[in-house]
């Protein structure tokens, strides 16, 4: 089930935009997965809808930049103030 999911520093302030995760529940062939942007500093979303993880690059949506992709764990660093204390926010809605 896709979810929208917010980044958050405990630090800094700093708040990334909802980021879809997941395959969506009503078009499961819709595929998202989060990503950090070095260029813009932000965790933003990549569209893998019809993707090949191997061959295809994947940017960014805000600015072009190649993006890295993260896993799941209970804490990220921060994009801004290079903290540790960046943790997950699950939204009550699915997409």
């Amino acid at each position: 089930m896709g979810e929208w999911t917010t980044f958050q520093c405990g630090s800094c302030e700093y708040q990334s935009r909802p980021v879809r995760w997941g395959v969506g529940v009503h078009n499961p062939s819709r595929r998202f997965m989060p990503a950090l942007c070095p260029s813009c500093k932000e965790y933003v979303e990549v569209d893998l809808t019809g993707a090949d993880m191997v061959v295809d690059q994947f940017t960014c949506n805000l600015c072009g930049s190649e993006v890295d992709f993260i896993d799941r764990r209970d804490a990220y660093g921060c994009p801004r103030c290079s903290g540790p204390s960046v943790r997950m926010i699950q939204g009550s809605e699915y997409w």
